[in-house]
């Protein structure tokens, strides 16, 4: 007997706060990532989503450990934030825009 359900996402709204602690929550623990400070910030948030229908658009601005290749990360990032998105939510990800805001130095070994 098959207990899964499938709802339409257009059935019910997810608040913009949910879906940015989804992607927080997503990146969070990745020593490589960091959410940038409000002075180096192009925008008003380092994470907006866009919701249109039962579809989505994310916008990432992240700084990135130094040494580490940019668009091999980004990759990730684009695969995990759409992953935990789509699972959670149901919305179909149009597209996870990231943009590399700056880099950072490992944390010293003592």
């Amino acid at each position: 007997m098959n207990h899964e359900a499938r709802f339409d996402a257009t059935q019910y709204r997810i608040a913009p706060s949910v879906l940015e602690a989804i992607v927080r929550g997503t990146l969070s623990g990745e020593s490589r990532l960091r959410l940038p400070s409000g002075a180096t910030m192009k925008r008003t948030h380092p994470i907006e989503v866009r919701v249109k229908g039962a579809g989505c658009r994310v916008g990432l601005q992240l700084e990135a450990l130094f040494g580490h290749e940019l668009p091999t990360l980004a990759a990730w990032v684009q695969c995990q934030v759409a992953q935990s998105l789509n699972r959670m939510t149901g919305l179909d990800v149009e597209a996870v825009d990231v943009t590399f805001t700056g880099v950072f130095p490992a944390e010293p070994v003592e």
